[in-house]
C-alpha cells in the first residue's frame, strides 16, 4: 500500500541483509524527478550497521528532493510494539528544508511503517514504526524537499526509541550534515564570432554562459581577451582596459541550466594584416567553486585585410 502522495510509479530499490544493514543510495536510485539536482551523489550514514541506518546524499542543490534511506532491524528476542525513529534537523536548515511537503515510501508489506510525519515548527520528522518480533526487518525512504533558495549546511541528528512491555530502550544514533560539503557550479561558455561575410570591418563576438550545475551560481565574471590588431571595445554594463587588450563582464547570479550572453564589438586598425586574430572569452570567477576548468574558455578566430575587410 502505497502512503498519501506517493505515486505507484516510484522506483523500488532494496537492500537488506542479516547481520548487516548498510543501504548506499545513488544518484539514479529510486527514480524521482529531480530538479537541479547533483550529478553524482555521495552518502553519508549514522547509525549501527546491523540494527539500524540512516543514510541520506552528501550534497543536495536547491529544488532538489534528498532522499533519506532508513533501515531497521529488530535486533531483540522479544516484540517490540512501537519503535518510533526522530530525526531533529538544526535551526540552520530552516532556510533549507520544507518539511511541511515531504513524502515518503516503503516496501514493507507487514505494515511496519504507519506514518512519516514533519513538523516544522519543531524542525523534526518522525517515523512511526510499530510491530516488530524478534528479526524483523523494515526499510522506509523519505523524500525531504530542498527549497528554491536553499542555502548552507543541514545538521541533523537522529534518535530510535524501542518500546518493548517492561518500557522503553532509546538509541542515540549520532549526527551527519547534508551540504556539508559546498556545492559546485560548472560554467560552461562559449563564443561565437561575426561577420562570416565579406566587405566588413567590424566584428562582433558573442560569448554564452551556461550552468550546468549542480548549484545556481551566486556570482559570476566573464573577460574577453583581443589581440593588437583590434581597437574600440564595445561591450555594454562591461568595462574595458585597453591596455591590456581585455573586457570584464559581471553576469550577476545564474541559476542552474541559464544562460547568459555578452557580446563584444571590435574594430580592425587601419593597418592591421593578419588570419589570427583570436579573441578568448573566458570565466574570470564564479561562486560557488566551479568544479571543471575544462570548459572555462572559449575562443574565436577572424582575418583582417587592413581596415577594410574582416571576415570571421
Amino acid at each position: 500500500m502505497f502512503p498519501t502522495g506517493i505515486a505507484p510509479g516510484r522506483a523500488r530499490r532494496t537492500s537488506m541483509a542479516s547481520g548487516l544493514l548498510l543501504v548506499v543510495l545513488a544518484a539514479v536510485g529510486l527514480a524521482v524527478p529531480q530538479r537541479a539536482a547533483a550529478e553524482e551523489a555521495t552518502t553519508i550514514t549514522i547509525g549501527q550497521p546491523g540494527h539500524i541506518t540512516l543514510t541520506a546524499p552528501r550534497v543536495v542543490a536547491p529544488g532538489a528532493e534528498a532522499l533519506l534511506d532508513l533501515a531497521y532491524t529488530s535486533t531483540s528476542d522479544r516484540g517490540i510494539d512501537t519503535a518510533p525513529l526522530t530525526i531533529t534537523f538544526a535551526p540552520e536548515a530552516d532556510s533549507s528544508l520544507d518539511l511541511g511537503r515531504l513524502s515518503w515510501w516503503s516496501p514493507d508489506v507487514e505494515g511496519h511503517t504507519r506514518a512519516v510525519t514533519g513538523d516544522t515548527a519543531s524542525r523534526t520528522v518522525t517515523v512511526d514504526w510499530r510491530d516488530f518480533g524478534p528479526g524483523d526487518t523494515n526499510r522506509t525512504v523519505i523524500y525531504l524537499p530542498f527549497k528554491d533558495t536553499a542555502s548552507g549546511q543541514v545538521p541533523l541528528h537522529a534518535t530510535l526509541t524501542e518500546n518493548f512491555a517492561d518500557g522503553p530502550l532509546s538509541t542515540d544514533l549520532g549526527d551527519l550534515t547534508i551540504n556539508a560539503v559546498p556545492p559546485a557550479a560548472d560554467l560552461a561558455v562559449s563564443l561565437a564570432a561575426s561577420p562570416r561575410g565579406l566587405g566588413v570591418v567590424y566584428a562582433t563576438f558573442t560569448a554564452t554562459v551556461t550552468n550546468q550545475g549542480p548549484a545556481p551560481a551566486t556570482a559570476a565574471r566573464l573577460r574577453f581577451t583581443y589581440p593588437a590588431g583590434f581597437a574600440r571595445p564595445a561591450a555594454s554594463g562591461c568595462t574595458a582596459d585597453t591596455v591590456a587588450r581585455t573586457v570584464t563582464c559581471d553576469l550577476g547570479a545564474l541559476p542552474v541550466g541559464g544562460s547568459v550572453t555578452r557580446s563584444l564589438g571590435l574594430h580592425t586598425q587601419l593597418l592591421t594584416i593578419s588570419n589570427h586574430l583570436t579573441v578568448t572569452a573566458a570565466r574570470l570567477d564564479s561562486a560557488p567553486a566551479d568544479p571543471r576548468q575544462a570548459d572555462d574558455t572559449a575562443s574565436a578566430t577572424c582575418s583582417a585585410i587592413t581596415g577594410l575587410l574582416v571576415i570571421c
